[in-house]
């Protein structure tokens, strides 16, 4: 059977925008007759208007395909060319640079060798710059300038370093330090002989304990007046105990401090080595004799238990070191200024308790800082270089003594 091609009559067809206007279309077509047939007759329309775009999409993809085929051969011949031009041109470069870089006919290689060779114009260069032997080279120069310097006795630094030498740096540092030195040696022999003087004074006294028990005496009333405390010699009077004379010294605590509330310290002087068992019974009976609620023992250097010096604070007790012919009352003062606070607390009938921690804690610092003391009044003794260093903190630590002493009494104060 022949098939008949489809014929199509149209009578007009526009284009609006992205709208296409087919105005009486007419196909012709078998095929497409029998197709529309069998779908429903609403959907004719429809059917022909995707039939309609199925058919514009193909045709327009036949094109693109069209065009694709034809880059394709372009871009082949591209290709081809380029090939032939990269290996124009690798032979141009393969060229270029055997003629720059080669072993030895390069360009490269060939400046190279002038420049930095074994006679080329740099190692010249150098060799002049550096010779040793020549003296307006740069090794030369420097050589002398070194030399002018310091070498021998008449170099610029010598004579700037030269002590001996008038007008040189050193020389009135030298004078300053000799100055100073001999100042400080002078003040250091007369303190030697004022404290053999004192020494003397006291070896030629009717007893040497009784000097030192005079010497406290003294100190402490010294250092009660301030406070309007009252220190006592009770040495030769008898206390509350029968017969009893224990307790040489008898510090009263300003009532004003006190509400008006007796509080005492006994104090006990000892010119002798006495052991901790001994010491402790002499303090509470010094307590109990003198109607007293804190002693204080007060020992001559050396004599202390071991372990108490300068400062303790044993029980309810303290002791202390003091040395008469020092002229230093720190250990002492502090000693005393915290056994009254310990009195005032007690007599005060007190309820809140004492930190004990905190009071043991300070006392170890300034034990600390008092052995820092002696330690530096004995360099002191033997480095005059140094005194002016060592003074001013001796300075240092006796303010801390002090500050610590004043924490414990306002702790005490709070309780």
């Amino acid at each position: 059977m022949t098939q008949v091609a489809p014929v199509i009559q149209l009578s007009s067809v526009a284009i609006n925008g992205d709208a296409v206007s087919v105005d009486r279309l007419v196909v012709h077509d078998a095929e497409s007759a029998a197709y529309l047939s069998t779908q429903p007759a609403d959907e004719w329309a429809a059917t022909c208007e995707r039939a309609l775009k199925v058919g514009l999409v193909a045709l327009s993809q036949a094109g693109v395909t069209i065009n694709v085929d034809y880059m394709q051969r372009e871009l082949e011949r591209v290709v081809a060319r380029m090939d032939d031009t990269s290996e124009t041109a690798a032979d141009a470069l393969a060229t270029s640079l055997r003629e720059t870089f080669g072993d030895e006919t390069g360009r490269l290689p060939q400046t190279m060798e002038r420049y930095f060779g074994d006679r080329g114009t740099l190692n010249r260069l150098m060799k002049d710059v550096f010779d040793p032997e020549r003296r307006d080279s740069a090794i030369g120069r420097i050589r002398a300038l070194l030399g002018d310097y310091f070498d021998g006795d008449s170099a610029r630094l010598a004579t700037l370093l030269n002590p001996e030498r008038e007008g040189s740096p050193l020389h009135g540092f030298r004078t300053e330090v000799r100055e100073a030195l001999a100042s400080i040696a002078e003040r250091m022999t007369a303190a030697e002989a004022a404290r053999t003087a004192r020494s003397d004074e006291r070896s030629r006294s009717a007893a040497k304990g009784g000097d030192f028990e005079t010497v406290v005496f003294e100190t402490l009333a010294a250092l009660a007046r301030p406070l309007g405390d009252v220190v006592e010699d009770t040495s030769t009077s008898i206390g509350d105990s029968v017969r009893g004379k224990k307790g040489d010294l008898l510090l009263h605590v300003n009532p004003a401090h006190t509400g008006g509330v007796q509080a005492r310290v006994a104090i006990e002087l000892k010119s002798g080595s006495l052991g901790w068992p001994k010491v402790t019974a002499e303090l509470a009976g010094a307590r109990a004799n003198r109607s007293a609620s804190v002693a204080l023992a007060v020992f001559a250097p050396g004599c202390a238990p071991a372990g108490a010096a300068p400062l303790q604070l044993h029980g309810e007790d303290i002791v202390c070191e003091f040395d008469p012919e020092s002229g230093d009352t720190l250990a002492l003062e502090t000693a005393v200024r915290l056994a009254r606070s310990l009195a005032q607390h007690a007599g005060a009938n007190q309820v809140n308790e004492i930190d004990i921690a905190m009071v043991r804690a300070r006392i170890d610092g300034m034990r600390n800082a008092l052995n820092r003391v002696r330690g530096m009044k004995a360099s002191l003794t033997s480095m005059t270089k140094t005194a002016g260093d060592v003074a001013e903190s001796l300075d240092d630590l006796r303010r801390d003594m002090l500050d610590g002493i004043s924490g414990i009494e306002t702790e005490l104060a709070a309780s």
